[in-house]
């Protein structure tokens, strides 16, 4: 096994090189695809999110993570290095990178795979191949595309519809949607535009990935495209149309791993699950719709052990208290996304390894190969908060269903022996309910930001970096702290994009 894996990573390797040379040199007529498996291994070596750290920042900025000081300089070097993300600095991006981070310039890395996905949408008419082959190709890359200016206009635009918002005049990103164009002399499309592009691509990947077939789990197929419709109809507010689409998801796959079957084996020094058991490997899990990312995102993230694997009696950053408190006792997800045995004791707060190294990303011995997934239990969650949001305007039929779906969901979490059906038909309350919910479940997904920003919720956090010094900060629904900063990078590059606020 391990020799395959090996002349996988290389083929890989030539494979990204060539690709590389291509979109360096496409002005040249040098490396020019003439073939659909040309452009194929283009765009899974330019194109799929495979090999970048897009944003390792995303669960600092979040109340899903805390800080703890302790007076060590490794420690207070750790800390200091995610300190502009933790306090939403306004130089963040040029910060971090200063300290080492990869992965924090998110606005670079999604345009570079973008181009890549631009460069063989422009091409594929002017290569042979089969008319099925070209389509999987083209709608691969405009899902690849729609996702990347979805995550785009998340980061750098206000949220759709949040307080304080006008989507139809609230700035966005540039919209390239061809090779031939590049970002550098492009405004700033609105929130609304860049939304109305999203839906486009992925309409039409929806329905040329409908016509072919394949079943890679790490290639973005039908199910995958639903369930992103449906998390965009949700953000956008068109509660019909999430629900559908994640209906539609559902209905390709529906199966939840029941996690009473996932026992912790603390006896194990890396504390094991016993069976084996990744939330998001696309391998063994059967709620993944699609697999993707690189393991390094968690391995570079903040809720590691410190500086140059030195493991310290507490991590400089872990789960907070407000997540771990909003799990119930016989919540599966308590004992097997954070707690590690003899590692992590609840009593003094001591956690060495964080929860990325867990039973829902993997483990120190195991670390997963693609470390994110589209997976079955935001479809339901999707589907759920789309009811609530139509029962609150009135429609009181879409309580039965979000209860439906929440209790599912709940039903293989919760131990067995203890499990109870929720019964909340107040829609106000069972929003609330549902808020939490969403949270337990989807904790560490590069949801936890975009949902307090639509949500209108408050982040405080506070840091210390020395033995005296205390710094404490809190974000208001409407603060321009929820918008991300444009690097300056890309503003020098850029004299037509405008700074958010």
């Amino acid at each position: 096994m391990k020799k395959y894996i090996t002349l996988g990573l290389l083929s890989f390797t030539l494979i990204l090189g060539s690709c590389k040379k291509f979109l360096e040199e496409s002005n040249q007529n040098l490396l020019r695809p003439t073939t659909a498996s040309d452009l194929a291994q283009t765009l899974l070596g330019e194109g799929f999110p495979l090999t970048d750290r897009f944003h390792t920042y995303m669960d600092v900025i979040t109340d899903d993570v805390e800080a703890n000081f302790l007076n060590d300089p490794f420690q207070i070097a750790a800390l200091s290095r995610w300190a502009p993300a933790f306090l939403w600095k306004n130089t963040m991006f040029e910060d971090m990178p200063v300290s080492g981070i990869p992965g924090t310039d998110s606005y670079t890395t999604y345009y570079s795979r973008i181009k890549g996905c631009n460069v063989v949408l422009d091409y594929l008419g002017k290569v042979s191949g089969s008319e099925a082959e070209k389509a999987k190709i083209k709608g691969e890359a405009l899902f690849l595309r729609g996702f990347y200016y979805f995550n785009l206009v998340n980061l750098y635009g206000k949220a759709y519809g949040a307080n304080g918002s006008n989507p139809d005049s609230d700035l966005g990103v540039p919209l390239v949607l061809s090779s031939d164009v590049t970002r550098d002399l492009i405004k700033r499309a609105t929130v609304t535009q860049v939304y109305a592009q999203v839906e486009k691509d992925l309409l039409e990947a929806n329905t040329l990935l409908s016509s072919t077939s394949g079943s890679n789990i790490y290639h973005p197929g039908v199910a995958a495209t639903c369930l992103l419709l449906s998390r965009v109809y949700l953000y956008s507010r068109q509660w019909d149309k999430s629900i559908d689409y994640a209906t539609k998801a559902l209905a390709i796959k529906s199966t939840l791993k029941n996690l009473n079957e996932v026992t912790a084996n603390p006896a194990s020094g890396f504390d094991e699950a016993s069976p084996p058991y990744q939330m998001a490997n696309a391998l063994v899990s059967p709620e993944v719709y699609w697999g993707y990312g690189f393991d390094k995102d968690y391995a570079d993230a903040a809720l590691g052990a410190g500086v140059s694997g030195i493991m310290f009696e507490k991590a400089a950053f872990t789960v907070s208290a407000s997540l771990s408190d909003a799990y119930e006792v016989d919540d599966r997800r308590n004992v097997l996304y954070f707690n590690y045995g003899g590692q992590y004791n609840p009593n003094t707060g001591v956690l060495i390894w964080s929860k990325f190294y867990g039973f829902k990303y993997g483990s120190l011995t195991s670390i997963i190969q693609n470390s994110k997934a589209f997976r079955v239990s935001e479809a339901y969650l999707n589907r759920a908060e789309a009811n609530i949001q139509k029962a609150l305007a009135g429609n009181g039929q879409g309580i039965n269903g979000a209860l439906a779906d929440l209790n599912l969901l709940r039903s293989k979490r919760i131990t067995t022996s203890k499990f109870q059906n929720i019964n909340i038909t107040d829609p106000t309350a069972l929003f609330e309910f549902y808020k939490a919910e969403r949270r337990r479940e989807l904790c560490f997904e590069d949801q936890r930001w975009f949902d307090l920003r639509r949500w209108n919720l408050p982040v405080s956090h506070s840091i210390q970096l020395s033995a005296t010094a205390t710094d404490s900060k809190t974000i208001l629904p409407g603060d321009p702290e929820f918008t991300l900063p444009i690097p300056q990078t890309a503003l020098r590059a850029n004299p037509e994009l405008v700074q958010n606020p």
